[in-house]
């Protein structure tokens, strides 16, 4: 045989091999997916946070695995200012409320409303679970949630971060101190069934709090031996270099200025900043002056503050705001009020107007604002500022003194708590993109691989596994909660906000169509209003023009046809009245269109049929002859 015949051969051979060779590699792994397929999957530990990833508030999260469920934190969030009219925005629990059976516990790492104020709005929803807190922090949820909830149903289970270990469901909390603006402050440790997980918490590393025990570090560290997994730090401050100033600051600039003010000195503050307030009334009796309180959440807090112990004085130095405010020397009295962000209602604010009902501001009272603006409400802030210096008053910010320090750690802070808790993947929470970014870089500035490090959105599972952790594609669709006055907003407070804001910008026009009840012609004029759309020198005009134009549209649609009923021709017309006062005056306001009967001839019953569902929409009048016809007809 030739070596070209040879070879030939060979390579047939060859070719022949590989393609049974590569069927019979097919034919095993068609083996090999049936029984995987026929395996039992590996169930994760899932976790999926409902606020805080998105934004600095609204901080929730969950932990769950088969049918054990823990929840962590449920605050609010301060609407931003597109949210016309909304006091604020808590997190949707939606995906909860339909596992509330699985829920073992709801644990609060410390007092502050960005942590607890939705609590009692979600806490009946979620069938009451159990609430494991400090003292302090217990105390403040019950003050808020009077006239919410019914306080029999509500279980508090109080923590000493120092030396208890909770068991709920498959789940073992350890819990260790950490500082904050606040007393009692606290991350926790998670042994769940797959893996040690970590929670900071709210936190700064500070060796002189006000109040509190300093971080405990060595515990910290401890745990951080013992093989973290994954780590939820706090994001807040990721930006900051360097470390967070102490309260020892504070202290040094408040005694101070307590002791050498010559007049009535008022004092603005967030009323959750127990610390702070302690600081204040301390050395408010040390100088032999009283302390007047502005604002119910801050006589709230203080009781609270008393009642555990924080605040101990003697009796008469604290007193709400009254009338002995204005009769006793000046040198003697300070108020200490809650911190305004510019909210129209606030103490401060109404101060600042005039408008507070036992407080006048009097040339030379010193203000001191101890907290600083939380980001896009600075121009409220300032305009608030404004008025209090056209009173002649003194303010001062924490841009003259030191007035205030962050709760949140710096950079500085942040890679301390990395370093010792030494965690394998990494996911920063409690703030907006960026800040959780920064925080993502400390990281991998220590050492962390970036594949490790995680940014998820609010609602977005990471799940847990024996031997990995990944961001799920599934992803709970989380609806925006708005809370107005006592009015709650899901997917219909998305409409609420747009009709707010069309009405804000062109205001509002309503048109009233007498409809005669037998034939469906109209009785008279239309009657129109409006409200912010024009100004009095054409509201004459503009007013008729609009008339005219839906008088024509109405019987031009009645005329094609008469068999239409009367809120479908208002539809269309309300569509052209859009496009005409868009290209007539340039404005596009909120149309309100309605309808009512008019029955010309009594004896005369029209010959259609209603239901319940066409009453929305309507005006009283139209209900009530609505009503009367389908007695008739019954």
């Amino acid at each position: 045989m030739s070596e070209e015949s040879f070879n030939s051969v060979i390579g047939n051979v060859n070719i022949d091999f590989n393609i049974k060779k590569k069927e019979k590699m097919q034919k095993q792994q068609e083996v090999n997916n049936k029984l995987m397929s026929g395996a039992k999957k590996e169930i994760p530990v899932k976790i999926a946070a409902l606020g805080g990833l998105e934004e600095v508030g609204k901080n929730m999260m969950f932990i769950e695995y088969r049918s054990d469920i823990i929840i962590i934190d449920a605050g609010m969030l301060m609407p931003g200012y597109e949210m016309l009219g909304i006091d604020y925005i808590i997190p949707d629990v939606s995906y909860l409320k339909a596992r509330k059976h699985k829920i073992r516990g709801l644990l609060i790492t410390h007092g502050h409303l960005d942590h607890i104020w939705a609590i009692k709005h979600i806490l009946p929803e979620l069938d009451y679970p159990p609430i494991y807190t400090t003292p302090l922090a217990a105390g403040l949820i019950k003050k808020l949630m009077e006239w919410f909830v019914d306080p029999e149903k509500v279980t508090f289970n109080m923590v000493n971060p120092d030396i208890d270990i909770l068991k709920l469901g498959v789940f073992t909390i350890e819990f260790f101190r950490v500082n904050h603006s606040i007393p009692e402050a606290m991350g926790m440790a998670i042994h769940t069934p797959k893996w040690l997980v970590v929670h900071t918490g709210d936190f700064k590393i500070d060796f002189t709090p006000a109040v509190d025990l300093p971080a405990d570090l060595a515990k910290i560290a401890r745990i951080g031996s013992e093989g973290v997994k994954l780590l939820f730090a706090d994001s807040t401050n990721a930006t900051k270099p360097g470390r967070t100033p102490s309260e020892k600051q504070i202290w040094e600039s408040l005694e101070k200025i307590i002791k050498e003010v010559d007049g009535r000195l008022i004092i603005a503050t967030f009323s959750s900043l127990v610390g702070r307030i302690k600081q204040i009334i301390d050395y408010a009796v040390k100088y032999n002056k009283v302390v007047f309180l502005s604002g119910r959440s801050m006589i709230n807090n203080v009781e609270v503050a008393k009642e555990l112990g924080y605040i101990k004085v003697p009796a008469g130095t604290i007193r709400q705001l009254n009338s002995d405010a204005e009769a006793m020397p000046d040198d003697r009295v300070v108020i200490l009020t809650t911190w305004s962000q510019g909210e129209e209602f606030s103490a401060l604010a109404r101060i600042a107007r005039g408008e507070h009902p036992q407080i006048k501001v009097r040339e030379g009272d010193k203000i001191l604002l101890s907290a600083s603006p939380i980001a896009g409400n600075e121009r409220s802030v300032y305009d608030m500022i404004n008025a209090l210096i056209r009173k002649w008053a003194e303010v001062f910010t924490n841009k003259e003194l030191d007035l205030h320090v962050s709760g949140h750690g710096y950079q500085d802070d942040l890679k301390l708590m990395l370093s010792l808790v030494r965690p394998e993947y990494f996911i920063p929470v409690h703030g907006e993109i960026y800040m959780r970014n920064a925080h993502k870089k400390l990281a991998q500035e220590l050492g962390i691989p970036e594949e490790n490090i995680f940014l998820p959105d609010n609602g977005q599972f990471i799940e847990l596994y024996s031997d990995k952790i990944e961001i799920s594609p599934k992803k709970i669709k989380l609806d925006t909660v708005m809370i107005d006055g006592l009015g709650i907003g899901h997917l219909s407070g998305e409409y609420v906000m747009k009709a707010r804001e069309i009405m804000s910008e062109d205001g509002v026009v309503s048109l009233i169509f007498k409809v005669d009840s037998v034939t469906k012609e109209l009785v008279g004029n239309l009657q129109i209003e409006s409200r912010g759309f024009v100004y009095s020198s054409e509201v004459k005009k503009i007013h008729t023009n609009i008339v005219e134009f839906a008088k024509k549209r109405y019987q031009k649609y009645l005329k094609q046809d008469p068999s239409k009923p009367v809120k479908e021709i208002l539809k269309q017309i309300k569509e052209d009245l859009n496009d005409y006062l868009t290209k007539t005056v340039g404005r596009t306001p909120m149309l309100i269109l309605s309808f009512v009967y008019i029955n010309r001839n009594p004896s005369q019953v029209p010959n259609w049929n209603w239901d319940e569902d066409d009453v929305v929409g309507m005006t009283l009048e139209e209900q009530w002859w609505e009503a009367k016809i389908y007695s008739k007809e019954k």
